[in-house]
Parts: C-alpha cells; structure tokens; sequence
C-alpha cells in the first residue's frame, strides 16, 4: 500500500516554500538521521557542516548546480535498490514454492477487472493478478 503514496525524492532547492513536508504538515523540513547507514544521511550532515562554517572540505556542496546532480542521483540509486528489492523478493517467493508442489490456500478476491481478478493470500503476504 505504501507504493501508492507519493515517493519521497532529494532536491536541491533555494525557496522556503520548497521546504514544507505535506505528509507531516511540517513549514520546514529537511532529511536528516544518523549518517552510518545511507550516502543521501552523510550529504546530508555535510551540508550542515558547511552551513553552519565548521567544515570546508566538501566546496561542491554549495554548487546549487552540482548539489542538484547528486541529488539526482541519489533518487536514481534509491529507485534501482527497491527495484532490487523486490525483484529479490519475488525470486526468493519463487523458491520457496518451487519444491512445494501444488499449494491450495484461501485466497480474497480484491479486483475484478474485464480480464483478470487482482487477489490477496494471507498466509503468505501474497498478492497477484489471475489472467484469464
């Protein structure tokens, strides 16, 4: 269900009203967590450093041209990895079916559609569309 929801993306931005978090009716917000687990953390935590005059190892941070493009390529490398993640996901489901045999399990019917129903397995977590 969280697909559905509008992805957050990194930008680079120079107007206050660029700052505001819908999700969270927030006026200002800014991403920030510690910088041990994710690149997009560490930038992040560098562009406070240089804000604020303690770092000046990072020049290239202050380049709006520069920060858009490592922006943009974070949200590329952040897309590809939950492309990655599910496509693991579904050969691992894959795996775990393939030496069950056939599985009769009960199933809701959430979709109808002209040529094919979209239906959920509790038991599993699973959800797919039947074609017929």
């Amino acid at each position: 269900t969280t697909r559905c929801m509008m992805q957050a993306v990194y930008f680079c931005s120079g107007m206050d009203s660029d700052f505001h978090h819908y999700g969270l009716a927030s006026p200002i917000y800014t991403h920030f967590t510690s910088p041990i687990r994710r690149y997009a953390d560490i930038i992040v935590h560098r562009l406070l450093a240089v804000a604020i005059g303690t770092d000046t190892t990072y020049p290239d941070l202050t380049d709006k041209h520069k920060l858009a493009e490592l922006c943009k390529n974070l949200n590329f490398r952040h897309k590809m990895a939950q492309y990655a993640q599910r496509a693991s996901i579904a050969f691992h489901t894959q795996l775990f079916f393939k030496n069950k045999g056939e599985v009769s399990e009960e199933a809701y019917i959430l979709f109808v559609r002209k040529n094919a129903i979209v239906v959920l397995i509790p038991k599993y977590g699973l959800e797919g569309t039947v074609f017929f």
